[in-house]
């Protein structure tokens, strides 16, 4: 049995990857801050840090769909832990109009999230970099030590492929354990200062209590008669907010519209979808004063009366019993990760998809198709 769910049930309705990769996250975040001590990278990132703290250079996260929102939650975080500017910038925005956002006397670090590496924009990014810019560096985060991105950085001299745990190379349709881990590997790579093992087996811990605790509830929150579900969060839960709606869009084949949007700017228009087939998940945030807005909106929301329900996660009264509100900002990303997993993959089953491969007539692919690469002058 994972997740609650038997194993015959997981078989039937080929869930099982999802399942275990969702379940299997605490243990792979510990096997990847061992995987962060025991390289080099810091060294190769430091040189790199202190002249873009300088203004001497650019960092830019990258990736394409999960990946690039990867890039959208760390980037905030590491801004402020930094102090200099952190860019999130999609390889498919790279790819297309790499005019817009390459400059080739701004020496720049393209950090490139990627779960297999073979994706053609994974590819496509870092030969736009190198195209344009001068003055090019790379690091490749990759959850497959024998994808082509791990190669192609592996061969140049300006470039360091980082490889995570080989159990974190999702096999399930939706990026979830490959995702988190990723998440986790920029944190530690880019501020150490900040983030070290005690920190990592904090909401390791607290997550597994969500797991063990609170997935009965989620399921439950998964069975509801909604048909639209919002996330919301301020700052770089906004980022994390936008792939946990991608999440559910995936693993329930759009039956079940997920949209996303920050706290405050949900009252600009997008509040108006609000209704009675209508879940809201609030990201609450730890500091006292992005806090504060969280919980006017969320009030709000609860005296409108509009909606089928409304969750603040991360309120020490909140409806779960994991002990997420002790955590620090950057520390929930991955309870508040996790529990949109959970909802996505018991949404999944509830609606009878195959969550392993939800779109199994190919329209959507796990390591996308049909993309064609030109040539850049």
């Amino acid at each position: 049995m994972i997740l609650n769910i038997s194993n015959q049930t997981l078989e039937n309705q080929n869930a099982f990857w999802t399942a275990k990769e969702i379940a299997q996250q605490p243990a792979t975040w510990l096997e990847t801050a061992n995987i962060i001590a025991d390289s080099d990278v810091k060294s190769f990132v430091s040189p790199l840090i202190a002249r873009a703290k300088k203004g001497e250079l650019r960092i830019i996260f990258t990736g394409a769909g999960t990946s690039a929102f990867i890039g959208e939650v760390v980037a905030p975080v590491l801004s402020e832990k930094l102090g200099c500017v952190v860019e999130a910038i999609a390889s498919t925005d790279l790819v297309s109009s790499p005019y817009q956002y390459l400059f080739e006397d701004k020496p720049t670090l393209l950090v490139s999230f990627a779960r297999s590496g073979n994706s053609p924009e994974s590819i496509g990014a870092v030969d736009r970099v190198n195209d344009i810019v001068k003055e090019a560096y790379h690091l490749a985060i990759t959850n497959n030590v024998k994808g082509s991105l791990f190669a192609k950085c592996s061969d140049n001299p300006t470039a360091y492929p980082l490889a995570l745990p080989d159990s974190t190379h999702d096999q399930g349709f939706a990026m979830t354990s490959s995702a988190s881990n990723m998440m986790l590997a920029a944190l530690l790579t880019f501020a150490p200062e900040a983030f070290n093992q005690q920190w990592v087996e904090q909401f390791a811990k607290v997550t597994e209590q969500l797991l063990n605790d609170d997935a009965k509830k989620i399921q439950e929150l998964a069975h509801l008669p909604v048909k639209r579900i919002v996330y919301l969060g301020s700052g770089h839960f906004q980022g994390l907010a936008r792939e946990t709606s991608l999440k559910l869009l995936e693993l329930t084949a759009g039956e079940r519209l997920g949209f996303f949007e920050s706290a405050m700017g949900f009252r600009h228009g997008p509040k108006s979808l609000v209704q009675n087939e209508t879940l809201i998940f609030v990201f609450l945030s730890q500091n006292t004063y992005t806090a504060k807005y969280d919980r006017d909106l969320y009030n709000e929301l609860v005296k409108d009366k509009k909606a089928n329900q409304v969750l603040l996660l991360g309120d020490e009264c909140g409806q779960f019993k994991a002990e997420i509100y002790k955590l620090d900002d950057a520390a929930r990303i991955f309870p508040f990760l996790v529990i949109g997993q959970l909802y996505s993959f018991y949404s999944s089953l509830h609606l009878g998809y195959t969550t392993d491969n939800p779109c199994p007539t190919g329209e959507v692919n796990r390591v996308v198709q049909g993309v064609t690469l030109y040539s850049y002058k």
